[in-house]
């Protein structure tokens, strides 16, 4: 290359060499490189720098210089083989265009639209002359093309010009080459600084003890993305997102997370995903280790997430990881205590130590209480096991305010059964409270029911009682209203002891001395019913559900008068009694009572 250089143009290349190679700024190289070759080629009137986008699959105008207007020439996008500029990007090789002709030639190659964008770029009273174009090879592939222009007809190109040109544009290609591995580094170092200053961020808000929610609000501030986050059995602990989230959009992602947090085996998954027609970026990153899950942080975004920014969302994933970690521990050290003191209160033992840790746990001595007792079992196998998590998740539901301000829930964990005590202030009257009480553990119930279909959900609810030293009362009556519950059969499964009228006594005898007692008063009835499948039974039940009144019962039962005269009288055969003695009405009506509760009623006929 030296020996076809004149010594001007060694000079000359030795300088463009050192503008160029001292800047690092990408704009600012384009700038020097067209600024040095225009003043070291004499014909050059202006000139440009052209960059080929892979994206775009176009090559674009990166400097302007000369009679151009900038803003308009830099809007031009040409195509390989496009224009003066293009060819010599096919080619790979420099070419001169020496006249009007050749130029002209050239520039018909040129869309309207890019025609249009260059007849309005260059004033009217200037044309080309001549043009050269030279190739910027980077490991003998074209990246971009340096042209000249030449608008006088005095000042022509030259041969010499060619291996000049050729020169900067290897000095040119290894400038960019420098200022690219510059730039990527330097946005390397912002992003992992951007990392690092997140990190910390986040680490002061656990410093600080601001909780999960903080930091998810923080992480969605600083992305500006959906955020959701599950534990470890897939459901929604947490969520930051912006007002355009549907309600539809997160119950998908609750069924997506339902399937999808219980199979995460990797650090993170990228994967799209489609949602009320929009398509979704959605990267899931695992909470906890392998040995322990804790759930997965979900981020929604509509433009691809590098791996820089997901590694500062693992990052954050440790924190979030470790706050966790850490409101389980602080829960189940509250779990813990909880359960000594309502364990002890229940059992009845009340004494100064107990009335003082009940003030310790903010526990009103004089409140009025009321306890619940909640059953679980499986709706297959019938059994009460169920993992920690489920149970520490029906925890976190039951403990939530029932009654408002002057109400607060304590639930502990019995086995596989929840234990709960809702506190009152001593002015909450108990004529309402029960009905109240029993509204809400509906609502609990079907919430509940929701989470987990699997799940048969039992409830007993004690009477209220005034102060802590007769709480263990109300949990005797729960416990008997889950034993009735259980062993009776009942419309529904949440039971109020006050509900419980002449049934409190049903629990106080054995299921055999309850049969016999049905054996006794309606053996006879009930035997004859078995062999001719009669509607005597049902007829009894609902005469004594009317009252003993012959025209509602009639109407009920949708017969004649008539037809149940005849019926009562048949029964008052069977039974050999009289429905009209008040005591052996009173001891058919105990029966009938019994019967309708008795859940096994193919045990009756045992003595048969």
């Amino acid at each position: 290359m030296q020996d076809t250089l004149t010594h001007r143009q060694l000079k000359s290349l030795i300088h463009v060499s050192n503008v160029i190679n001292s800047k690092l700024d990408i704009d600012t190289i384009f700038d020097s490189i067209m600024t040095e070759t225009i003043s070291v080629v004499e014909a050059a009137g202006g000139g440009s720098i052209w960059i080929f986008d892979k994206s775009q699959n176009r090559l674009i105008a990166k400097s302007a210089q000369g009679l151009f207007y900038p803003q308009i020439f830099r809007q031009i996008k040409l195509v390989s083989g496009e224009s003066m500029t293009g060819m010599a990007f096919a080619a790979k090789k420099c070419l001169i265009f020496w006249d009007e002709v050749e130029v002209k030639q050239a520039l018909s190659t040129l869309t309207l639209e890019n025609r249009d964008l260059l007849d309005r770029a260059i004033p009217s009273n200037f044309h080309f002359t001549s043009v050269i174009s030279s190739p910027i090879l980077q490991k003998g592939k074209c990246i971009g093309v340096i042209t000249l222009d030449s608008f006088e007809q005095s000042l022509q190109f030259k041969q010499e010009d060619i291996h000049l040109l050729e020169a900067i544009g290897h000095q040119a290609a290894v400038a960019l080459e420098k200022s690219s591995l510059y730039n990527e580094k330097e946005i390397m170092v912002r992003k992992l600084s951007h990392s690092i200053e997140i990190h910390r961020n986040l680490s002061n808000l656990v410093v600080n003890g601001e909780g999960i929610q903080s930091i998810m609000n923080f992480i969605h501030n600083t992305i500006g993305q959906h955020l959701l986050l599950f534990d470890e059995i897939g459901e929604l602990k947490a969520s930051a997102c912006h007002s355009s989230f549907t309600t539809e959009m997160t119950d998908y992602m609750k069924a997506y997370a339902k399937q999808f947090i219980l199979t995460l085996e990797n650090s993170h998954t990228v994967s799209e995903i489609t949602i009320n027609d929009d398509t979704y970026h959605l990267v899931v990153l695992s909470l906890g280790s392998k040995l322990k899950s804790l759930g997965g942080l979900i981020i929604l975004s509509k433009q691809k997430m590098n791996e820089v920014d997901i590694a500062a969302l693992e990052h954050a994933c440790t924190v979030i990881s470790l706050e966790l970690v850490k409101e389980q521990a602080v829960f189940e050290t509250q779990q813990r205590l909880r359960g000594e003191f309502v364990t002890k209160l229940f059992s009845g033992q009340m004494d100064e130590v107990l009335i003082q840790k009940a003030k310790n746990l903010n526990f009103d001595p004089n409140w009025n209480y009321v306890a619940l007792i909640i059953n679980f079992e499986d709706k297959v196998t019938e059994q009460k096991v169920f993992g920690d998590y489920v149970i520490r998740n029906l925890l976190h539901l039951v403990n939530t305010p029932l009654l408002g301000g002057n109400s607060q829930v304590t639930a502990v964990r019995d086995e596989s059964q929840i234990v709960a005590l809702l506190s009152m202030h001593s002015r909450v009257s108990s004529l309402n409270i029960v009905a109240e009480i029993k509204e809400l553990t509906k609502k609990l119930q079907l919430q509940i029911k929701n989470k987990y279909s699997e799940v048969d959900v039992s409830i007993g609810i004690g009477r209220m009682k005034q102060g802590l030293t007769l709480v263990h009362e109300s949990f005797v009556e729960a416990t008997k209203c889950i034993k009735f519950l259980k062993n009776y059969h009942f419309d529904h499964r949440i039971l109020s002891y006050t509900d419980l009228g002449v049934q409190r006594f049903i629990l106080q005898n054995s299921k055999e001395e309850l049969i016999d007692f049905i054996q006794e008063v309606l053996g006879p009835l009930i035997q004859y019913e078995q062999s001719r499948k009669g509607e005597l039974l049902s007829t009894l039940i609902v005469y004594l559900d009317q009252n003993q009144n012959i025209k509602k019962t009639a109407v009920t039962l949708h017969i004649h008068t008539n037809t149940l005269s005849y019926r009562l009288k048949r029964i008052e055969e069977i039974l050999l009694t009289d429905l009209n003695d008040s005591q052996t009405l009173f001891n058919i009506h105990l029966a009938i009572n019994i019967y309708q509760y008795i859940i096994k009623k193919d045990t009756l006929q045992k003595n048969e």
